[in-house]
């Protein structure tokens, strides 16, 4: 298999993170796999990562490749968007070139990124190869060409049913369409218990109180991810304003300033809310486990809504702490309000308070919902993914040859 991957990795973002653990686990499934990736001026980021493999905790189980695409600092200063589509060109370039030479010894394309997938649409007629595409959302452009692309793939994986739905009504042949929710690592959350004491000493959360926690970067495609939200819910419950802290893990952390604004006009207590940066992915699970309730507050969007699997979802929930999200419907073909999760209203801090004020006054029902959470997460592994994704490619390979 050769994953196509329009991306820099390391990176700040998730979406490195489960390119990598996607490669894990196809390899896992008995598949060669080689991951091609832009050349970018990544210095900074790769120094403190150091190996990519550990930094992401990821089997060194595939091949990596990083192409050349033109990435100047300089033209990035100068126009931004001019320079997006110089580096995303320039790669594509390479990547054909590679595709070309190399393509008898491939048996498998995937991609997940709609750069790649138009590339991989120009190719197919010459290349001939099984080619699918992971989609994680439509595009609001160009959507002729995007869904002329997905027709000529011999599969797509989506994230959601809701992305599904999208795409049948834009006349993609259902047999060619799978739901593949994200997934987690339950290796990584073994033990981990035993490092949340040393994160909440670190965080300086004194014994005895709640500290609500949302793991995660603070916004995606500069979208808000609730946040304010969630600080705004603090001023309706001031019953709890001597117990509650809230620490805010994952950047970037350019946004902390506008956050304190919100909470000094909101006449809060500064020093019961904690942003933290970036974190590696081995250390996300003493950070859970240092939480008393975990937070996933996203507003209604067409993305939150139709489009993510978010990736904090099945890593709340295999921390086993008690999840407090919105009731969006992406979500909600995971999470079911009173069974392994409280979901309430969007846009609403008052509705996040009530979900608060649920959790911490029914220790009982806290637990169960959290052990449910557990046991549902156990079919959302990265293994369990691959293994139907993989199992579902085979099916369309098949048929191709019938």
């Amino acid at each position: 298999m050769l994953y196509l991957s329009c991306a820099r990795i390391p990176s700040e973002k998730a979406h490195a993170y489960q390119i990598l653990k996607m490669c894990e686990s196809f390899a896992s499934q008995g598949i060669m796999v080689t991951l091609l990736y832009q050349k970018r001026n990544n210095q900074q980021l790769e120094a403190r990562a150091g190996n990519v493999f550990e930094y992401y905790a990821i089997k060194n189980s595939f091949t990596m490749k990083k192409l050349y695409c033109l990435d100047s600092p300089l033209l990035e200063k100068i126009h931004s968007s001019i320079w997006f589509y110089v580096t995303t060109i320039t790669y594509l370039l390479a990547a054909a070139i590679y595709v070309v030479r190399n393509r008898k010894s491939i048996d498998i394309i995937y991609c997940r990124d709609m750069f790649s997938l138009m590339l991989l649409g120009l190719l197919q007629p010459f290349l001939k190869l099984p080619m699918f595409y992971e989609a994680h959302a439509f595009p609001g452009k160009l959507a002729g060409l995007h869904v002329g692309c997905l027709n000529k793939m011999n599969g797509l994986i989506v994230l959601t049913g809701q992305l599904k739905t999208v795409l049948l009504q834009k006349v993609v042949n259902p047999s060619k369409i799978a739901v593949a929710h994200d997934g987690v690592d339950l290796r990584h959350f073994q033990n981990a218990h035993f490092k949340g004491a040393q994160v909440r000493e670190q965080m300086g959360i004194p014994p005895g109180s709640t500290l609500i926690g949302y793991v995660g970067r603070f916004v995606t495609m500069e979208q808000e991810k609730g946040i304010k939200d969630l600080l705004e819910s603090m001023r309706y419950l001031p019953d709890y304003s001597g117990s509650i802290y809230v620490a805010f893990i994952g950047g970037p952390m350019n946004h902390v300033p506008a956050y304190y604004k919100i909470i000094e006009e909101l006449r809060l207590d500064r020093n019961r809310f904690c942003f933290h940066d970036l974190v590696p992915v081995s250390e996300v699970p003493a950070y859970l486990a240092a939480c008393d309730i975990v937070a996933m507050p996203f507003p209604w969007t067409p993305h939150y809504a139709y489009h993510m699997s978010p990736l904090k979802m099945f890593e709340y929930m295999a921390a086993e702490k008690p999840i407090l999200a919105t009731q969006l419907p992406s979500v909600m073909e995971v999470l079911v309000d009173g069974k392994n999760a409280v979901l309430v209203e969007p846009d609403n801090p008052q509705a996040l308070a009530q979900g608060i004020r649920r959790i911490m006054t029914d220790k009982e029902f806290s637990r169960r919902i959290s052990a449910q959470a557990r046991q549902d997460v156990l079919a959302y592994t990265w293994e369990e993914r691959a293994q139907k994704i993989v199992c579902f490619i085979g099916t369309n390979i098949l048929a191709l040859k019938q």
